[in-house]
């Protein structure tokens, strides 16, 4: 499934409620919007946390499933941390997925407002269990430069990039239509199960709200017979 049949879908199923056109400008703000959401969820919505349980009903990190659906965004890097501990985060960083030494081993996080007792510990001491923290700018590993006696470099991370943004282009025929341009168009990085999940969603912001089957049965139909 592509950016088109995301599309021509949303087209069949507002044309099908009577509830005007989707132009191509609209689609694009709104498919993005829509995926935003989507990988926030995937992520675990803050809104969705339970007083004294920080902890989404739906997160990456606790389900396999989840997971495999964020794969596309999941990327890898080699970081070097300056003298000072500090490192830039790598393109397009979303979020933290783990951060292990160039010998494997874990590099744990730790909240600011817990870090003196870490620094100050005698039973887990940084030099042997290095930690990092997380600022606006990138990471602050701890120790700053060595680690058992050499540099901590070739800092190893996983991490959950940005999706990338999604664009339904098109030219204009003689009649001032526009028309699918496929290689100018930015297609969607998703799994075709969770395309039709940010169909659903752009249709939801338009004012249409199917059941995941409903916008299955109507992928099917524009797919065999068109819109």
């Amino acid at each position: 499934m592509n950016i088109n049949d995301m599309y021509q879908i949303c087209q069949y199923a507002i044309n099908k409620a009577q509830n005007g056109y989707l132009t191509p400008s609209q689609f694009n703000l709104l498919a993005n919007q829509a995926q935003t959401s989507y990988q926030d969820y995937l992520l675990g919505e803050f809104q969705q946390y339970q007083y004294g349980r920080p902890q989404a009903k739906v997160n990456y990190s606790q389900n396999s499933d989840t997971r495999q659906r964020l794969t596309p965004f999941i990327f890898s890097a080699t970081l070097n941390p300056d003298t000072n501990g500090l490192v830039n985060y790598p393109s397009e960083y979303l979020q933290t997925d783990s951060i292990v030494t160039e010998n494997y081993d874990r590099i744990r996080f730790v909240q600011q407002d817990s870090l003196y007792s870490f620094l100050k510990s005698e039973i887990d001491p940084i030099s042997t269990n290095p930690i990092y923290l997380l600022y606006d700018a990138g990471y602050k590993f701890y120790p700053n430069t060595t680690y058992n006696g050499v540099n901590l470099s070739n800092v190893k991370v996983t991490y959950v990039m940005n999706a990338p943004a999604i664009l339904w282009a098109y030219t204009l025929d003689v009649n001032n239509r526009p028309v699918y341009d496929p290689i100018a168009s930015i297609q969607p990085l998703w799994y075709d199960i969770d395309k039709l999940e940010l169909v659903a969603r752009i249709l939801k912001l338009v004012g249409v709200s199917l059941q995941d089957g409903q916008v299955e049965q109507y992928a099917n139909q524009v797919t065999q017979i068109g819109q």
